[in-house]
């Protein structure tokens, strides 16, 4: 694929919209640009949209390559992409805004909000499980598929994720299916997110889309953000492709042989709304949206002087409890990394991001973080599915050399 021109425009557009102006310091953001464009180039990549904050100022929300290869319509920042995954520390917020005001209990079993469940057990042994459990992924749930096990096949059988249930038939679904590890004694990543959902649902007695939108997306000024694109909005639902990568080895380089086109935005199911509002995978954003979301993470909980979600239980949310326990998938692309509530979280400095640093990433092909240390924060709105482990291996140093940069940062601490 050639694209004539993208690095010039990237660059000129870069200049014009950079918040510092046309200072000296603008050639290290050129330079990210110019790396940016180049690697989605020569691999063959779609555009993506990239948002970074530093110490409270914005230098970069810049929309690099094209939407589609083989028609090259240029990305906007304001194009919506489906985010999967960062789905889930939305969701984590929602439900700790419950216990903030006392309607739901970390300590609680969630039989206690989702009656319909019958009693866990675990290899013949009734089990408890509950709330801090299922946001931590503690909770002994899966997400099924696959043929290795009889749980797994149960969970294939009952399809309990079908966008035509409702968060009641999800539980219903799931209802009897043993837990694959006692709970708090492993992490694995699972369906525990779509329960938060329904319990969200039962304590407030508001259908899960309603519950967000007045209060996180209203709050958070996330106009852009639903379970479904609305219709004057449908172009801009952006295309999507994959990573045909086998395993998350494979996955950490890109292979441009691999890119493969799955579907246009324009034929997307996500332009409808589904019967299933899924709080562990369904929502679509923006860059800017979503940057809105992670900036009150690194505020203490708080967005344009309004109060989100405690300190308290954001610092719980931000911070790790899976140390000592097996973390599932985990280790095989971060070291030293344990899961908080909805996300991981950098337990010990093992690369370019310092401890309490938190990030998760989405199977489109999206990723973010936020670095506390370094009063940093990173969006960005990419959509190739399993891209992310490969973008985040190749964005970190690139990130990091760019708020580094000593022109840079004058910039920044003078004001301008």
């Amino acid at each position: 694929m050639k694209l004539p021109g993208l690095l010039v425009i990237t660059s000129l557009i870069a200049l014009l919209i950079s918040p510092l102006g046309l200072t000296a310091h603008a050639s290290a953001i050129n330079q990210f640009n110019h790396a940016f464009a180049g690697m989605l180039e020569s691999h063959q990549l779609p555009g993506a949209v990239v948002h970074v904050k530093h110490k409270g100022k914005l230098i970069v929300h810049q929309a690099i390559g094209v939407r589609n290869l083989d028609a090259p319509m240029p990305i906007r920042t304001d194009d919506i992409f489906r985010i999967y995954s960062m789905t889930k520390p939305v969701t984590a917020v929602a439900l700790l805004q419950l216990v903030d005001q006392g309607k739901v209990d970390l300590d609680a079993d969630i039989r206690r909000y989702l009656p319909g469940f019958e009693p866990f057990e675990f290899d013949g042994q009734p089990q408890i499980v509950t709330v801090h459990h299922l946001l931590s992924h503690t909770a002994g749930f899966g997400y099924g598929g696959g043929l290795k096990s009889w749980i797994d096949i149960r969970y294939l059988l009952a399809n309990p994720l079908s966008r035509n249930n409702s968060l009641d038939d999800l539980v219903d679904d799931l209802s009897g299916i043993e837990l694959k590890f006692a709970p708090g004694s492993r992490f694995e990543y699972s369906i525990a997110s779509d329960i938060q959902g329904a319990i969200i649902e039962a304590v407030t007695n508001q259908p899960l889309d309603q519950y967000f939108e007045e209060h996180i997306f209203g709050p958070l000024q996330m106009s852009n953000t639903g379970f479904a694109v609305p219709a004057a909005a449908k172009h801009r639902l952006v295309d999507m492709y994959e990573y045909d990568a086998s395993t998350f080895e494979q996955a950490l380089t890109f292979n441009k042989e691999d890119i493969l086109f799955v579907e246009t935005g324009s034929e997307s199911e996500y332009l409808s709304k589904p019967t299933l509002i899924s709080a562990g995978g369904g929502l679509v954003s923006t860059a800017q949206d979503y940057a809105n979301f992670v900036g009150m993470l690194l505020n203490g909980g708080e967005f344009n002087g309004k109060r989100i979600l405690s300190n308290e239980l954001l610092t719980k949310m931000l911070s790790s409890h899976t140390q000592g326990l097996d973390t599932h998938f985990l280790p095989r692309i971060y070291e030293n990394v344990g899961f908080g509530y909805g996300l991981a979280v950098e337990q010990a400095q093992h690369g370019l991001r310092p401890q309490g640093s938190f990030f998760w990433a989405g199977m489109g092909g999206t990723l973010f973080w936020g670095d506390p240390h370094n009063d940093l924060q990173v969006v960005v709105m990419f959509q190739v599915e399993d891209g992310w482990i490969a973008l985040e291996k190749w964005l970190l140093p690139e990130i990091y050399k760019l708020i580094q940069d000593d022109k840079l940062n004058a910039a920044i601490n003078n004001g301008h």
